[in-house]
């Protein structure tokens, strides 16, 4: 049985928010006093450098809110995150946390330096290079925000988990596991390596901001941010996932994260298995969240490998000429080498045959000037 702590929370107040994880943190039955003395890791949503207010990183009042609850056990405490591709100092600056990890004295580890994650249990991903600092700690906080996402339908617990890859290494993945329920089983493969994986085992705890959540096309500024008034708690990430796909009222087969890892039984294995506790979901229940106008239907393995078929059916990502400011990070992040230069015109080109519908170019673009066009034969598949 997994018990997940679900509280109401309808501002970004530090001393609200302080309370709410605490409260959070006793009904699943954690003790604060593990912490002692203990190396704990910080893991917020960094995705890239925007303002709080656009609901694309965790907040910095819930981060905060965390260090200063673990600061009281002990001081020695790391922030560890990759963010797509943007440097991590000013990422943290620009999402707000810059001055908390000053006043908090939090080490910030270097994402660069990696090392193997063996987990040989896996269904194919045994060995995945993560960054280094993930080793030497003995517990992980896991803070990921409530979001959409265009490729995986929804990002929380378990998606948040990618951040522990470096940098590009994760856009490549999308190359390596081009389908969503490929990449959806990669996560998997990771989030059991992480539980399992350490020859000194590590203790997961996810505290999710749903303050806000981020709506539609996420999970960058493309996403529109979306009122929740909830911090979630717990300590399995796919229980999380269920209580917060479930609570903004997301399709859950559309998750596959979440299917998909009730069969692993890394944790809980069905809804049965999840105990809610705090306030009612049913109460709090969102009625009008906008999921990503993106994904398919759950559980298809779409065969990306046909650029005709894909072209007719998935839909595409394409920039405006009234917002691109020809920054390239579309290009940079591109895994499969379908951007390049503007040629006389002014929006980067792109290849669509080439291109494998992963998004990062969208939930990268900082002026959210990429919109997604439908295929012309979308509408004969099911929504």
């Amino acid at each position: 049985m997994a018990i997940v702590s679900l509280q109401k929370c309808g501002q970004y107040d530090n001393k609200i928010i302080k309370e709410k994880i605490l409260t959070g943190l006793e009904q699943i039955g954690f003790s604060l006093a593990e912490l002692k003395n203990k190396r704990v890791c910080l893991k917020p949503n960094l995705l890239m450098p925007v303002n709080p207010e656009r609901a694309v990183t965790t907040h910095p009042e819930v981060f905060r809110a965390v260090a200063q609850i673990v600061r009281d056990y002990t001081d020695n405490i790391v922030l560890i995150e990759s963010p797509n591709f943007f440097p991590l100092k000013p990422t943290i600056k620009k999402a707000g946390l810059a001055g908390i990890v000053d006043d908090l004295k939090i080490e910030v580890a270097d994402i660069k330096v990696t090392e193997t994650l063996k987990f040989p249990a896996a269904n194919r991903y045994k060995s995945i290079e993560i960054s280094q600092a993930f080793f030497d700690v003995d517990y992980i906080i896991n803070m990921p925000k409530l979001k959409t996402h265009g490729f995986t339908y929804y990002t929380g617990a378990v998606k948040n988990l990618f951040g522990t890859m470096p940098g590009l290494s994760k856009s490549r993945m999308h190359m390596t596991a081009p389908s969503p329920m490929e990449f959806s089983e990669f996560l998997l493969d990771l989030y059991g390596g992480l539980l399992n994986g350490f020859e000194k085992p590590k203790k997961l705890i996810h505290v999710m901001d749903a303050v806000v959540g981020l709506e539609g096309d996420g999970p960058g500024p493309t996403g529109k941010p979306k009122k929740i008034g909830a911090i979630i708690v717990g300590d399995d990430a796919v229980a999380l996932d269920y209580v917060a796909v479930n609570l903004v009222g997301l399709n859950v087969k559309k998750v596959l994260t979440i299917t998909q890892g009730f069969k692993r039984g890394y944790g809980v294995k069905s809804p049965d298995e999840i105990k809610v506790i705090g306030e009612s979901l049913e109460d709090m229940r969102i009625n009008d969240f906008v999921p990503p106008k993106s994904v398919l239907s759950g559980g298809i393995i779409w065969p990306l490998t046909s650029p005709t078929v894909k072209n007719l059916f998935v839909p595409k990502p394409v920039p405006r000429a009234d917002s691109c400011t020809l920054c390239y990070n579309c290009m940079k992040i591109c895994p499969a080498g379908a951007i390049t230069e503007a040629d006389g015109d002014k929006v980067p080109r792109y290849n669509y045959r080439k291109c494998i519908r992963c998004y990062c170019c969208l939930e990268t673009c900082p002026e959210a000037a990429i919109d997604l066009k439908k295929g012309p034969l979308r509408w004969l598949m099911p929504t």
